[in-house]
């Protein structure tokens, strides 16, 4: 639950900033893996056509060299990622929200009554909505089946004694056709929800600055305003009964020492009329 809250004007964290740099090198890495892997596979296209012309004749040998940099910025990126969800509070409570709930199932028939009119109201969402943990499992596995035939296309020369012919046409065939899904999963899919939707158009700016407003929160994640609110009120509670509890604490101490000086003054007195009493009767006595 991001539940941390900027100073300032009331922004709560979606993002933060170790977060935001897992997603920049994720997102750079990837736009230029797009351009170096299809450009080699598309070289006519006119898109390469500019780039070979900005770059000059070493267009296409840069090309190899950019794109294999570009994965291994996207497999250490992943590596770090791998080690932030296993290892820190925040990154196990991460892959916690992101897990598929059955109430997925209810929220994805919901919002499909609500865009043909069926139903009056959309579904609330909490911290992730299906869609995004669809995108976050989507993510996991484009990388991993990415990563591992890039891999052996890249050490080819180590693989090959292993794979044969037909397994690198293998390798080269699942990393092509992955990259066209990635692709249009990103491109198409992901884009709209960051740009299009209108909920966040012209763009959600979560992943830049880590903190989303309260009107974005009460339209994109409802359920979960309602939960750090409902913290919040617990907290604010418990400090409330701690405070009562400290006064009450107090007000004893000043009954308890009240009564102890009292306690004290009656001694005293005490003792001053036992002592004259005792010299009363010294005095007579010595009289008699």
């Amino acid at each position: 639950m991001s539940g941390q809250v900027n100073t300032g004007e009331r922004e709560y964290l979606r993002m933060t900033f170790n977060e935001r740099i897992q997603h920049f090198l994720l997102l750079s890495s990837f736009i230029v893996l797009i351009l170096t892997g299809f450009g080699l596979k598309f070289p006519e296209a006119f898109w390469v056509k500019w780039i070979v012309f900005i770059i000059g004749e070493n267009a296409f040998e840069a090309r190899g060299i950019v794109h294999r940099i570009a994965g291994g910025v996207m497999i250490v990126a992943s590596l770090y990622h791998l080690y932030y969800i296993l290892f820190t509070v925040r990154g196990k409570q991460l892959v916690r929200d992101f897990w598929p709930k059955k109430q997925d199932i209810t929220d994805f028939k919901n919002s499909m009554l609500y865009l043909i009119g069926k139903r009056e109201t959309r579904p609330k969402f909490g911290r992730f909505s299906y869609i995004e943990r669809m995108e976050y499992w989507a993510v996991v596995w484009g990388t991993i089946v990415m990563g591992a035939t890039g891999t052996v296309l890249w050490f080819e020369n180590i693989f090959l004694k292993f794979t044969t012919n037909e397994g690198m046409d293998i390798a080269t065939a699942v990393h092509y056709y992955e990259a066209i899904l990635a692709s249009l999963a990103i491109l198409v899919w992901h884009f709209y929800f960051v740009f299009l939707n209108p909920d966040v158009y012209p763009m959600n700016k979560a992943s830049f600055k880590g903190f989303l407003t309260r009107e974005e929160m009460e339209k994109e994640h409802p359920l979960e305003l309602e939960e750090i609110e409902g913290v919040e009120t617990e907290e604010s509670k418990g400090m409330n009964e701690l405070d009562d509890s400290k006064n009450d604490n107090i007000e004893e101490l000043i009954i308890d020492e009240g009564k102890k000086e009292t306690d004290d003054v009656s001694k005293k007195e005490t003792e001053v009329m036992v002592k004259n009493k005792t010299e009363f009767k010294d005095n007579h006595g010595e009289d008699e």
